[in-house]
């Protein structure tokens, strides 16, 4: 595990050194178990650059754990993304999700899965990963470090675009990204990460990423239990 952090590290360094932009990315949430197979949550999401907000959305999804190591969710989105012009432009996207995740000893390994489809208010002139059709691959590697309240976590993520035609038919992008979970007592999760957000085919292509996402469980809340929580 040590060997594979410093060389995504190394990796990771090269890239955000020629970064053409840096980005705030913020979220906040709550989290609601109905039973041991579905789950809900919600939250709103901001990405400001330039103390301007370029993105937000809040966003629905509802998980179910169809066995013990895959879960399947659908998420729905309202993205508003502001243009170079000052306006912002609508779409409302869905995501479906399959995750499968397995364990061993302190070693967390995953792959997600998700397909976005989207309908995006207004025109487009190019193929836009955020609001357009996408096939999505994620590989993730997280530990639990023991008598710690951090599990460091890596990731790589494969932005396909499925569409026919000349951009069609060929990975988009790509983002990398080191992170880690706070194990927190009590109903709240908190995760902190920086990422690297690499557009393959384009003229300004690399931004690096800042970011914290909190979530609220209402299930500790209504309960009244103090547990660590899970992000």
């Amino acid at each position: 595990m040590r060997l594979i952090v410093i060389t995504f590290l190394f990796f990771f360094i090269s890239f955000s050194g020629s970064a053409q932009s840096f980005e705030l990315w913020s979220s906040a949430g709550v989290k609601y178990k109905l039973n041991k197979k579905i789950h809900f949550s919600g939250s709103f999401s901001s990405r400001f650059r330039d103390f301007k907000a370029r993105t937000i959305f809040p966003e629905l999804t509802v998980k179910y754990k169809a066995l013990k190591w895959m879960h399947l969710s659908v998420d729905y989105r309202f993205v508003s993304k502001r243009e170079n012009n000052g306006n912002y432009n609508g779409a409302n996207r869905i995501n479906f999700n399959t995750k499968v995740k397995n364990n061993w000893d302190r070693l967390s390994y995953a792959m997600r899965i998700r397909y976005q489809m989207s309908a995006e208010a207004g025109t487009v002139g190019t193929y836009n990963s955020d609001f357009d059709r996408a096939l999505r691959f994620k590989p993730e590697v997280s530990y639990d470090i023991k008598k710690s309240i951090f599990t460091p976590s890596i990731s790589v993520e494969f932005f396909y675009n499925p569409n026919s035609g000349l951009y069609g038919n060929r990975i988009d992008k790509m983002r990398y990204t080191l992170g880690t979970d706070l194990e927190l007592d009590g109903p709240h999760s908190f995760r902190i990460f920086t990422r690297i957000d690499h557009k393959i085919y384009d003229n300004n292509p690399t931004k690096f990423i800042v970011g914290f996402d909190y979530q609220l469980s209402l299930n500790d809340i209504l309960s009244g239990n103090s547990k660590k929580g899970e992000l």
